[in-house]
This record gives C-alpha cells, sequence and structure tokens, in this order.
C-alpha cells in the first residue's frame, strides 16, 4: 500500500507542476512546497482553522494564498475584495464544487444541493426551494417562525443546557417549515436528523480526513488498522438516508391524503410535473428538503446562541436594547416582524451576532473550473477555492474593533442602521451563485427571535450555591466543524415583567 500512494503521489505532482510550467505566471504566495507531499502536512486540522488560514496570509503578506498536496491546489481568499473579484464578478469560474471522498462519496452527501458541482442536478434543487421559499415572499412563513419563537420563549426559563435547548427548537423549527411537522410530530425525527447534521459537519471540515486528500484510500477495508474513517462512513451514511427518507415519507402520505400543512416539500411535491418521471423528480425533493433542513438548523443555532452569550458578557447592550424595546412596544406585547423598522438597534444586534463569531467561517469550498489569472497569479483549474468568512467578518477597516461585540458599529448618528456599514449577511451565507438560497428565511427568524427574547427577558449569569452571579466565560467549540457554535453554557432568563405570563400564557415569574 505504501508503494501505491508514493506512485499517486509522484503522479499527481507531476502533473500538477507540468501544467505550472505552461503558464508565465507564478502561483500565488504560500509555504514552501516538500518533495512529493508539497504542503499536506501544512495544512491546518483540528479546531479553529479560519484562524490558521488568516496567520498563514499574514505571514505571507496576501490575501490570496496557495497550498497544494498530492496534485491537489488549494487557494484561500481572505478578503472580501478576492472574494468579490471571483467568486461575485466571475460566478461563471467558480460556482461549482470539488469532490469530497469522505462526505460526497463515502456519506453520500455529494449529491445534495450544498456540495453537489454546478450541473442540472444542482440547478433543479436550487429552483425547488427558490419556488417553495421565494424571497419575494418574505411573509409566507411569517406564522410559522412567530409560533416557533413563542415555544422557544416558553422553553429558555428552564433551561439548563441553552445550547442543547436552542439545537432540539431549531431541528423542530426548521422540520416544520420543511416537511410540515409540528413540534410534537417531529420529536421521533429529531435525534438522526441532529446526529446527521452533526457528523456532515465533521466530515465536511477541509482537513478532517486524510482520504480527502489521499482518494485511494477509501479502498482500504474497514477492518485494516487506522481505517476507522471507513466506519464513521457507513455508520453516517445511514444517518444521512433516514433523515432524507422519513420525514419526506410522512409528507408524501399527507399530501395524498389531504392532511399536509403548508411546507417546502409539499409545494415542491404539488409541483411537479406529471407528465413526467416521477420518482426521479421525488429524488431532487427529497435532496432538495434534506439540504433546506441541514442548512437552516445549524444556522439558526450557532447565531442564536452567539447572540446570548454575547448578551450574557455585555449586560450594557441589552440595557439598551430593553430602552429602544420599551418606547416601541406595549406593555405585554411580544414583537412582530412589521415592529422591524422600528428597532433598528435590535436589528443591529441581530447583524453583530452574525458578524463576532460567523456560523460558518470557512465557507463551503468552491472549486475553479478553468485555468484563471488574478493579480498576477495563476490559479489552475481544478483548485479547491476556500473564501475565510471570519477574516472578512474581522477586517479592521471595514469593522474597527473586530473582536469587540459592538453593534452600534451598524448605525449611523441618527440612530438607524447604516447603509455604509456593510451587513455581514453578504459573507455569512454564502458567495456568488452559491449564496444560500433559504437565507431570508434564516435571517427573518434570528431577527424575530432576538427581539422576542430581549422583550421577555434579561439574560443573566447563573448563580452560586450562595446565591452570587457566577462569572460568565465565552467558549466555543474547537472542531473539527464547518458551524462554529459556543460550548453549552448555563444562564437565566429572567422575565422582565408579569406581563409576559399574559403574553405567553404561562406562569414564570
Amino acid at each position: 500500500m505504501a508503494y501505491i500512494l508514493v506512485a499517486i503521489a509522484i503522479v499527481s505532482a507531476l502533473i500538477f507542476y507540468s501544467r505550472l510550467r505552461s503558464s508565465p505566471y507564478p502561483l500565488p504566495p504560500g509555504p514552501t512546497k516538500l518533495p512529493l507531499v508539497e504542503n499536506l502536512f501544512q495544512i491546518p486540522r483540528g479546531g479553529f482553522i479560519w484562524l490558521d488560514y488568516a496567520e498563514l496570509c499574514r505571514k505571507y503578506k496576501s490575501d490570496i494564498i496557495h497550498l497544494s498536496a498530492l496534485g491537489n491546489s488549494i487557494i484561500i481568499l481572505n478578503s472580501s475584495k478576492t472574494v468579490g473579484d471571483l467568486l461575485e464578478k466571475r460566478s461563471s469560474l467558480y460556482s461549482s464544487r470539488p469532490p469530497t471522498v469522505m462526505l460526497g462519496e463515502l456519506m453520500g452527501w455529494g449529491s445534495t444541493l450544498i456540495f453537489r458541482p454546478n450541473d442540472d442536478s444542482w440547478k433543479a434543487q436550487r429552483r425547488i426551494i427558490n419556488q417553495a421559499i421565494p424571497p419575494t415572499d418574505p411573509k409566507r412563513f411569517h406564522p410559522k417562525q412567530l409560533s416557533a419563537t413563542h415555544d422557544l420563549l416558553r422553553v429558555l426559563p428552564y433551561s439548563d443546557n441553552v445550547m442543547k435547548s436552542l439545537q432540539v427548537w431549531a431541528a423542530a423549527f426548521i422540520m416544520d417549515v420543511t416537511y410540515g411537522l409540528d413540534p410534537e410530530e417531529a420529536k421521533p425525527y429529531l435525534p438522526t436528523a441532529m446526529a446527521a447534521l452533526e457528523s456532515m459537519s465533521i466530515a465536511g471540515t477541509p482537513g478532517a480526513f486524510y482520504v480527502d486528500q489521499i482518494p485511494i484510500l477509501k479502498y482500504v477495508p474497514e477492518w485494516v488498522p487506522g481505517a476507522d474513517f471507513q466506519r464513521k462512513a457507513r455508520e453516517w451514511s445511514d444517518l444521512r438516508v433516514k433523515m432524507t427518507e422519513t420525514a419526506f415519507s410522512v409528507t408524501k402520505e399527507r399530501m395524498a391524503m389531504g392532511t399536509a400543512t403548508p411546507s417546502l416539500t409539499l409545494a415542491a411535491l404539488e409541483q411537479m410535473d406529471r407528465t413526467q418521471n416521477l420518482a426521479s423528480q421525488e429524488e431532487v425533493i427529497k435532496k432538495a428538503s434534506v439540504t433546506a433542513y441541514g442548512g437552516g438548523s445549524d444556522t439558526i443555532v450557532a447565531a442564536l446562541g452567539s447572540f446570548i452569550l454575547n448578551m450574557l458578557m455585555n449586560p450594557e447592550i441589552q440595557t439598551k436594547a430593553h430602552e429602544q424595546l420599551e418606547k416601541v412596544l406595549g406593555p405585554g406585547d411580544l414583537p412582530s416582524f412589521s415592529d422591524e423598522p422600528l428597532l433598528p438597534y435590535i436589528t443591529a444586534i441581530a447583524q453583530e451576532a452574525l458578524r463576532h463569531n460567523p456560523v460558518t467561517p470557512l465557507a463551503f469550498p468552491h472549486a475553479l473550473t478553468q485555468d484563471d489569472v488574478y493579480e498576477g497569479y495563476f490559479l489552475p483549474k481544478g483548485s479547491i477555492i476556500m473564501p475565510n468568512v471570519w477574516s472578512i467578518l474581522h477586517d479592521e477597516e471595514q469593522y474597527p474593533e473586530p473582536d469587540l461585540f459592538k453593534p452600534s458599529r451598524f448605525l449611523g448618528v441618527d440612530g438607524k442602521i447604516n447603509p455604509k456599514v456593510k451587513d455581514p449577511a453578504t459573507a455569512a451565507f454564502g458567495f456568488g451563485r452559491r449564496a444560500c438560497p433559504g437565507k431570508h428565511i434564516a435571517l427573518a427568524s434570528l431577527w424575530i427571535a432576538v427581539a422576542s427574547i430581549l422583550t421577555c427577558y434579561s439574560i443573566e449569569p447563573e448563580l452560586d450555591e450562595h446565591g452570587k452571579p457566577v462569572k460568565p466565560k465565552a467558549e466555543w467549540y474547537p472542531g473539527p466543524t464547518l458551524f462554529n457554535h459556543p460550548l453549552p453554557f448555563k444562564c437565566r432568563f429572567v422575565p422582565r415583567s408579569k406581563d409576559v405570563q399574559t403574553s405567553l400564557g404561562v406562569t414564570l415569574i
């Protein structure tokens, strides 16, 4: 096996460098490439790899750097300018996805919208989502979003693990939007869905598994020492299949009986062309639906977790938010979407939650479909393009004092949202043709949750056995993971008035 790997490495490297010799332009700067393995052992792995890539860019004084491993070309984009110039302005070249062995082939996620190359199936899946949750009709899911938010408000005061409570709540909410199953009906499906998404976030982390750099390893049997990734891939693939099939089947059955409630899946099933192959159309709908579910639930969990933790760490921000809410809302009133224009500070808090600790600090990789030249550098066809969202949203020129949680950065002197400050949603939800098609749902869900939680509660530290506040700590899951979220933490949600009880129909005080 060792000889085979060496041979593969040599052939891959020779092919790669023969192409370089044909170009008059140099590669972008980066670490010195070693014989055969090139930068294989210099590619960041483990936790917080977006910080490692940012450090490499600082080291080589460039917002675009190059690494390679066994003939694989990797290009890091570390600024909004490089991302805009390439992924936006040249989107026709940069909209595909690189093949992934662990996540795509062994686990089977490669055929779904997020990870699929820019082909007809990808376009069909994206069309389904755009038709079911069109940005031109943002109110379509407002009733579900309001109902789910009020459910969350009832849960939070009793939670001893905020992140876990958010995860369960978000999984149920997105299940309703995607498949039309209310929270009680969704319960049997949540453990599988949550486990499947966790496995996806681990396997999708660049550099997490050597099989992605050395594809021939996928043929190594599971029983061979060191091939534990094969067992994980098999078990994680089973989770994916179960997650994809079960809830979809329920929605399809209910549609046949006339009892299905509005959802993305129902809308797609109703729009099928009955003159064409129904089975193939259903397969596309399944993939689009599971993508919408997976993309929606983790996003809202990470963003709300960041928001709650930062409110705990910054009580003065809560105070300002409470003051604005009191001016706009009457006693016992809960916010609605129509209140958003009157609550710019709440909008700023939601924007800062997205910016300060972005949900996906490294955007899902893009693939370059033909040779390109940028700023005098040669960018080889087939390169894996990795936008560093963390660096973009921590750019000191765009966001001074980026490490501070500072919602006021988005406000003008008039107290309104300042359009000159770049909205972090432009980076937080992907780029170019690969931007998340459901981001308007995620943004609306985040805003109404932030506004409602701050209306009802003061987020305060937990108390020790003597009744004294425990100093909060902000710690983040080190990974490997695609999604950036806080580690489990505790806090108290203290109702701000007895009117909250009446509004929610529960006793909290």
